[in-house]
């Protein structure tokens, strides 16, 4: 759902208020679903439900919640926004109440009414792993939760204490077993993951969260583009960029090419300190919380940690992967070609056998360009499905689920086994809003619905006419070069 994308507060790139509309969907779907059936419904947001990655906030001391701060905001978060120790991510989950009150008020009275609430971290929200955030996030529903209401002392600890005690923070996974199992699906994207999922601390300073490449860029790029949308590296091909930079003209192309430049640099930077930082104590702290979570869902540490295994390493620890993403491989070879051309030139007499050699030489370099770019990109979507299949075999289980990859998707793993991706819950892009309900509905709200006999439908909610509908993809069968994709690159 990325709630909070929209807050963004330092001046050059400030967001405007929330978009209602969004929150309104949330607040309707809960109505269609829920409304006095509190108690027979459980929620389960699935990752990246609120967006501290997104976040940018950098207080000032005149503000009245500043005055609490306990912390001295540095340099580099006035210009990039707050860090993620759990102090100043506590400050973003203030904002993000404030910015969306109402959503959080309609989610606090599902609780308050009987509702459950699981909250399972995805690579947005990682910041979930701190107790302080979660201590803050359970207080600020139950204080909406209970606004207004007179209660005794006794009464209202009880009333409190019941409510969180139907709100549920799952570090990684969800498991019914024999039923439903589910992930936020970030552990199989490369550009996502995290060495220590479990333990997801910086191995350079264990107050802070560890930065995957997608944080760099989000942080010290795609943060500072008020007219760049995180969802346009989805859809954009080099046509889109190029009119992008036309209309930034040269000198916010410059700004461009120097905030790309910087994040690439700190990536190459952090990348380095990795290797030196705290590894082996940390895969200590992360395989002994992994026993812990086999423990809560009544499953074998074997198979947990099996399914850990599939988990693709990180591309700050693959120096090719790192290197395409980068552009270098595409640098180094139009230098190798370069300086092949300048050989040929310089030692070759023949005006003809150099032409030969300088057409053999691009021949050369654009094979190996064709080549390598299959591998530039690595969509989650097809490696997830392979995951899957894997996992559906792990623990026996007749549905797997994830998401991640904004991508929905249907499809039969055989064995009557089944893998959903249930796509994503984000405001439309521009020009594609659907308002008026008498016109087809292109929402793209979707999520899944399990019973409680085990059938699980993929849905769309359509704000326009507040009505749900089911999904219009068709389900399929995995495709063997999606399997194949899948187990060539989780081998980790």
């Amino acid at each position: 759902m990325h709630v909070g994308r929209d807050c963004k507060e330092i001046t050059g790139f400030a967001q405007p208020r929330p978009d209602t509309a969004f929150d309104q969907a949330f607040i309707d779907l809960l109505d269609v679903y829920t409304d006095n059936r509190e108690t027979s419904w459980r929620l389960i947001l699935g990752g990246d439900f609120i967006d501290f990655m997104e976040v940018v906030v950098a207080p000032s001391e005149t503000t009245a919640l500043d005055l609490n701060l306990s912390f001295e905001v540095t340099a580099e978060e006035k210009e990039f926004g707050l860090g993620s120790e759990s102090e100043r991510v506590i400050v973003k989950l203030e904002r993000t109440f404030e910015y969306h009150r109402s959503f959080f008020v309609r989610l606090a009275a599902f609780l308050r009414k009987g509702g459950e609430v699981v909250l399972v971290r995805g690579n947005h929200d990682v910041e979930f792993y701190w107790k302080k955030v979660q201590k803050v996030f359970r207080r600020r529903m139950a204080d909406l939760a209970f606004a207004g209401e007179s209660l005794d002392l006794d009464e209202g600890i009880e009333k409190r204490n019941e409510l969180q005690d139907r709100l549920h923070f799952m570090p990684w996974i969800y498991l019914e077993p024999g039923r439903i199992y589910f992930e936020h699906g970030n552990q199989y994207d490369e550009y996502c993951s995290f060495d220590h999922w479990l333990h997801p601390v910086s191995p350079q300073n264990p107050r802070r969260i560890d930065t995957p490449i997608s944080a760099f860029a989000m942080r010290y790029f795609v943060n500072l583009m008020a007219d760049y949308a995180p969802g346009n590296v989805e859809v954009w091909g080099w046509k889109d960029y190029a009119r992008w930079l036309r209309q930034k003209g040269l000198s916010g192309s410059i700004y461009a090419a120097r905030m790309a430049l910087g994040a690439g640099v700190r990536m190459m930077i952090y990348a380095i300190e990795w290797t030196f930082g705290r590894v082996g104590r940390y895969s200590q702290e992360h395989n002994k919380k992994l026993i812990e979570e086999a423990a809560r869902f009544g499953i074998s540490d074997e198979k947990l940690a099996a399914i850990d295994r599939l988990h693709h390493t990180p591309v700050n620890r693959n120096l090719a992967e790192l290197m395409r993403l980068l552009f270098l491989d595409r640098m180094l070879l139009a230098i190798a070609a370069a300086f092949l051309t300048l050989i040929v030139l310089v030692v070759v007499d023949s005006p003809w056998i150099e032409l030969a050699g300088v057409v053999v030489i691009a021949a050369a370099a654009y094979s190996v360009n064709r080549a390598l770019e299959p591998k530039r990109y690595l969509a989650p979507g097809p490696k997830q499905i392979g995951i899957a299949k894997k996992i559906a075999e792990i623990l026996d289980v007749p549905l797997v689920a994830m998401g991640h990859s904004h991508s929905r998707r249907d499809v039969d793993l055989g064995q009557g086994r089944r893998y959903v991706n249930t796509g994503c819950w984000l405001p439309p892009f521009e020009g594609l809003d659907h308002t008026d309900p008498s016109q087809p509905c292109t929402c793209k709200l979707s999520h899944l619905v399990v019973d409680q006999k085990g059938k699980a439908e993929l849905r769309v909610f359509c704000k326009a006419a507040r009505t749900v509908r089911l999904s219009d993809i068709a389900e399929t069968a995995a495709q063997t070069s999606d399997l194949t994709r899948a187990r060539a690159s989780s081998v980790a």
